[in-house]
């Protein structure tokens, strides 16, 4: 099929990929924006998780979602989220500006408590660790089966804590790194998130 200038001008705006690989994926999903962009993700998402490693997010947005229970009543919750990549041009690139509004809602949804696991409280991890251990040995349970009681269980608390780690609200069959990954692959930039605040009344 036939792809024009102005097709491959605007996947490039979306994506940030390159004109020819653009023009590429137009052809190859026979005009399907959507498709395309996915197919410059799959073509490009893993070189760009290498690179993304060395590169610095300088820049970013500052979201804010306000989630109220019905019309016309006040929001019960609010979340406060910084997400930040390389450029301002592909901070205001939709596929960005809707990552943010996603995440900001996942939070309110999901209430992680820190961004990545190194942010965990490693006393209130080891603390989790050494109950649920003694519990499992009370019940006499064979040393190398509570070790693995004990692993099941920080993956558990690490997907209930950890942002990156808790299966998308939008899509439970990825994580939240993985949604992050793919759009750090469409928009060619390294991605990050670098804070959030959740606020619950009542919480």
């Amino acid at each position: 099929m036939s792809v024009t200038a102005a097709d491959v001008k605007q996947l490039r705006e979306l994506t940030n990929a390159p004109m020819m690989a653009c023009k590429k994926a137009l052809v190859d999903a026979e005009g399907d924006f959507d498709r395309a962009a996915e197919l410059v993700r799959e073509r490009t998402g893993a070189k760009m998780d290498a690179r993304a490693a060395d590169r610095t997010a300088g820049e970013g947005l500052v979201h804010t979602y306000l989630h109220t229970p019905s019309p016309g009543m006040p929001a019960k919750v609010g979340v406060l989220l910084q997400l930040s990549c390389e450029t301002d041009f592909v901070a205001k690139a939709e596929a960005v500006q809707k990552l943010a509004r996603d995440l900001a809602m996942h939070i309110a949804a999901s209430k992680p408590l820190v961004v990545n696991e190194g942010q965990v409280d490693p006393d209130a991890l080891e603390k989790e660790k050494a109950f649920v251990r003694k519990e499992a040995l009370e019940e006499g349970k064979p040393e190398h089966i509570v070790d693995k009681i004990v692993e099941g269980k920080v993956n558990k608390l690490y997907e209930d804590w950890v942002l990156l780690n808790q299966p998308y609200v939008l899509d439970g069959d990825k994580t939240v790194a993985q949604v992050l990954s793919e759009v750090q692959g469409i928009v060619g930039e390294k991605l990050e998130v670098a804070r959030f605040a959740r606020f619950e009344v009542g919480a």
